[in-house]
C-alpha cells in the first residue's frame, strides 16, 4: 500500500496508522540509497537516524522541538563519536597487544656458519 500523488491528508494518515499499528515507527528513505552507494564503492559506511516529527500528530516541529534542535542534532552526533572512539581504541589495545606478542616471542635461531 503506496500513499501516491492523488491521496487525501486523510489516506496518508490511514496509512501511517496502519504501519504504526504493525510495528513501524520510522520511514526512512534516503539511507537505503547511502548504503547501496557504500556498498558499490567498497566503503563501510553507517546510518544514525533521528525522528524528529510524529506524523502522525502533525507535519511540523513542535516548537518546543525547534528550541531544542541543536540538542537533538548534537545527540546522534555524540554517540557517533563515541562509537568511532571506542572503535579506534579497540584497535589500538589489539596493535598494542600484537606488539607485546610479537616481543615476546623466543628469537629465531640463526643458521650457524661452518
Amino acid at each position: 500500500a503506496v500513499v501516491s500523488t492523488q491521496s487525501t491528508g486523510d489516506d496518508k494518515l490511514d496509512y501511517l496508522r496502519r504501519a504504526y499499528n504493525m510495528g513501524c515507527r520510522n520511514i526512512e528513505m534516503e539511507s537505503c540509497a547511502f548504503a547501496s552507494l557504500c556498498h558499490r564503492a567498497g566503503v563501510r559506511g553507517a546510518v544514525v537516524c533521528v525522528t524528529l516529527i510524529d506524523r502522525l500528530q502533525s507535519d511540523l516541529m513542535s516548537p518546543e522541538d525547534v528550541q531544542r534542535y541543536d540538542e537533538l542534532v548534537r545527540r546522534p552526533h555524540s554517540l557517533i563519536v563515541k562509537f568511532v572512539k571506542r572503535q579506534i581504541g579497540l584497535k589500538m589495545k589489539e596493535s598494542k597487544s600484537l606488539a607485546q606478542a610479537s616481543s615476546n616471542t623466543l628469537p629465531v635461531s640463526q643458521p650457524v656458519a661452518t
